[in-house]
């Protein structure tokens, strides 16, 4: 049983929303101690935007179904793994960039999904993914990144999308801490939510 953990956060060991989900994550680990975790640090990994000579050379991988490669291995991580966690800080109504340049990455033709009727069908096999969040102010219905997240997720074949989420942790009538408190038990719940679709027969 495989998990990807997506680190998204900049900041590193600074991180908000980095150590929330890895509160999620031990959590879960504590309930799964045969989980396998693979993890995408996308601060160090360097990942390339898509340009036009990159999208000729991965289409062309595509076609060969060569997933071992650089360009298309991204995408073979996303495809094998059981459940996804993904940890974004809300910047600028969505998330840092590195994870759309993720996202760009995993979406692999003939791997991570294919076209039926002009349409994409999903061929990830996991069961269920979790986006982990944090923001300063309160994102309301402006909460691009989490929506967006939602839809490629469930676009490429994980059915199950659920988010943890700590709001207004910058505000000056806020009382940070309080609200870090009740997403640590929101991201507690979450991990047991997705340890149940791991270990659904």
């Amino acid at each position: 049983m495989e998990l990807l953990f997506v680190n998204a956060c900049p900041r590193g060991k600074d991180s908000r929303t980095l150590a929330l989900a890895e509160h999620l994550l031990r959590h879960l680990q504590q309930k799964l101690p045969e989980l396998i975790i693979t993890r995408h640090d996308l601060p160090t990994m360097r990942l390339q935007p898509v340009n036009a000579r990159r999208l000729k050379r991965k289409e062309a991988l595509c076609d060969q179904r060569n997933w071992d490669d650089p360009l298309t291995a991204i995408g073979a991580d996303f495809q094998r793994a059981n459940a996804v966690i993904i940890a974004a800080p809300y910047w600028d109504l969505s998330f840092p960039s590195i994870l759309k340049t993720w996202v760009e990455n995993i979406w692999v033709r003939n791997l991570t999904f294919f076209y039926r009727d002009d349409k994409p069908v999903g061929l990830a096999k996991g069961k269920a993914a979790v986006y982990v969040t944090t923001a300063g102010s309160y994102t309301a219905k402006h909460d691009w990144g989490t929506l967006y997240i939602e839809d490629v997720m469930k676009t490429l074949g994980i059915p199950a999308f659920r988010a943890v989420k700590a709001e207004a942790l910058d505000l000056l009538s806020s009382d940070p801490e309080t609200i870090l408190t009740i997403a640590r038990t929101e991201a507690e719940s979450a991990a047991d939510w997705l340890r149940k679709r791991l270990t659904e027969e």
